[in-house]
């Protein structure tokens, strides 16, 4: 499956995890660096008012759905799931899995030194040998050549940026011409739904398809 749909003027697009797995092995091979967004239900939002960052967005080759709440009012998440397709940022487990099969190499950028290690932690758990071959913490005063010389000696594959958002895409756009990667994938809002256990539910919740209310629920 492979189509979009427009949330709050942003359009977000819909495709199967194989899909998306074969994208990302295209990008891998092209010689243009290419952007991936997990958008959050932040980012969403936040680009409804803003015409200038939707416009970033757009420019981006796919936005994903970073988190299930995003679509909860366009689709039956529950629905989407069944067909295999990415509704959240937890296909990321599956991307560092393709990455680690072709010994692919990852550079992480993220706005502490905490954050930086929290990242780095979670993709080695999720993939032992990934090859991470370099991180950088970036804030607004941080000099942006410097970090880019920094990214462009590694020559890395992958460019995992999880800065806040807002900043993290101004910081792409700036940057994007000067980067010597492959693909850049923007983490900012949705990292730490990344790094979350899988949530469990009871086998009758399961059953009956009623994760959604179950959540809802719990949350009160």
């Amino acid at each position: 499956m492979e189509t979009s749909v427009n949330i709050l003027g942003t359009d977000v697009d819909i495709i199967s995890n194989d899909v998306f797995i074969r994208k990302v092995n295209d990008f891998l091979t092209n010689d243009k660096l290419q952007v991936i967004f997990f958008a959050s239900a932040e980012i969403l939002e936040w680009a409804s008012g803003e015409e200038e960052y939707r416009k970033v967005i757009d420019m981006a080759e796919l936005c994903l759905p970073g988190e299930e709440k995003s679509l909860f009012d366009t689709y039956h998440v529950e629905t989407l799931k069944a067909g295999d397709i990415v509704v959240s940022c937890k296909s990321f487990g599956l991307l560092l899995e393709n990455l680690k099969k072709q010994n692919r190499s990852v550079y992480i950028i993220s706005e502490t030194e905490k954050n930086v290690e929290l990242l780095e932690q979670y993709c080695k758990k999720m993939q032992p040998e990934l090859m991470i071959v370099g991180t950088s913490v970036c804030t607004q005063q941080t000099d942006g050549a410097s970090v880019v010389n920094e990214i462009n000696s590694h020559i890395p594959d992958i460019l995992l940026v999880n800065l806040p958002v807002g900043e993290q895409e101004k910081w792409i756009m700036e940057h994007l011409a000067l980067l010597n990667a492959k693909i850049c994938i923007a983490l900012g809002g949705v990292a730490d739904l990344i790094m979350l256990p899988p949530e469990e539910y009871p086998a009758w919740v399961e059953k009956l398809h009623l994760k959604k209310l179950y959540r809802w629920i719990k949350k009160k």
